[in-house]
C-alpha cells in the first residue's frame, strides 16, 4: 500500500514538473513575441517619422516651384521655352514625390516623354508581383501603357485622382494592387501547403476576396472533414475580415 502510495506521488510530482516546463515555455514564447512585436513597433515609428520627413522636402519643393511659376508667368508672356521649364519644374516634383513613396513599394524613372512608374508588391516579407505604368505629359498626366491587371479599377482610380492629384493616385492604385497581391499569395501557400487542407478544394474569385476550402482534423483517431469561407471586406484588405467553419 505505501508502495502504491508512493508511485502516486511521484507521478503527481511528475505531471507538475511537466506542467511547470510547459508554462515556462509558454512564457518564453510570449517574451519572444512581446519583443518582435516591439521591434516591428519601433521599424514603424521609424519609418514614419522618415515618411514625415519626405513628406516636409516635397511640400517644400512643391511651394518653391509654385512660386516660380508665378513669378515666371508674371514677369513675361508664355513661350515655347517657359512651357519646357514648367514642364521640368513638374517632372522635378513629380520625382519628389516618389522619392517620398519609394520606401512603400512605389518608385519610378524618367522616360523622353514623361516618367515609367513601378509598383512593387509584398505581403509579410514576402516581395511578390511588380506592376508598370508608363505617365505621359506631365502637365496633363495620361496612361500609355500599364501592365495592370484587367480586374483592377485602373480607370476609375484614375478619372478621380490621376490629373488632380497624382500621390493620392498612385497610393490608391498601390493598395488596390498590394491587396490582391497579398491575398493571392495566402490562397496560393494554402494551395501548396502539406497540411490537412484537401488538395483541388480550393475555390477563389478572380480579386481572390472570396476563399473556400476543406481540410481534416484528426480527434480521438476519428477523422472529421471541415469546409471553409473566408471573406475579405475590401479589394485593398491583405487579412480576412470575416470566417465560416462548418462540419456537414
Amino acid at each position: 500500500m505505501s508502495v502504491s502510495c508512493g508511485e502516486g506521488v511521484l507521478s503527481h510530482l511528475d505531471q507538475l514538473e511537466n506542467l511547470s516546463k510547459n508554462l515556462s515555455l509558454r512564457q518564453e514564447e510570449k517574451r519572444r513575441q512581446e519583443d518582435a512585436v516591439q521591434e516591428k513597433r519601433e521599424v514603424i515609428l521609424q519609418l514614419r517619422k522618415e515618411r514625415d520627413e519626405l513628406r516636409d522636402k516635397v511640400r517644400q519643393q512643391k511651394e518653391q516651384i509654385q512660386a516660380l511659376s508665378v513669378k515666371d508667368e508674371g514677369s513675361r508672356q508664355p513661350r515655347p521655352s517657359t512651357k519646357a521649364a514648367l514642364q521640368d519644374l513638374r517632372l522635378e516634383e513629380m520625382i519628389g514625390t516618389l522619392e517620398a513613396l519609394w520606401f512603400t513599394g512605389i518608385s519610378g524613372k524618367k522616360t523622353d516623354r514623361g516618367i515609367c512608374i513601378c509598383l512593387s508588391t509584398a505581403f509579410e516579407g514576402h516581395y511578390l508581383d511588380s506592376y508598370y505604368l508608363q505617365v505621359e505629359n506631365l502637365q496633363k498626366p495620361w496612361i500609355s501603357r500599364h501592365s495592370i491587371p484587367p480586374f483592377i479599377p485602373l480607370g476609375e482610380i484614375a478619372t478621380s485622382h490621376l490629373q488632380n492629384d497624382m500621390k493620392k493616385f498612385l497610393v490608391v492604385l498601390f493598395d488596390h494592387l498590394n491587396g490582391y497581391a497579398g491575398r493571392k499569395f495566402q490562397a496560393d501557400q494554402l494551395q501548396d501547403s502539406p497540411g490537412p487542407y484537401i488538395p483541388g478544394t480550393l475555390q477563389r474569385n478572380t480579386l481572390h476576396t472570396v476563399l473556400s476550402f476543406r481540410y481534416n482534423v484528426t480527434i480521438h483517431e476519428r477523422t472529421f472533414c471541415f469546409s471553409a469561407r473566408l471573406q475579405y471586406s475590401a479589394v485593398t484588405s491583405v487579412l480576412p475580415s470575416e470566417a465560416a467553419v462548418t462540419c456537414p
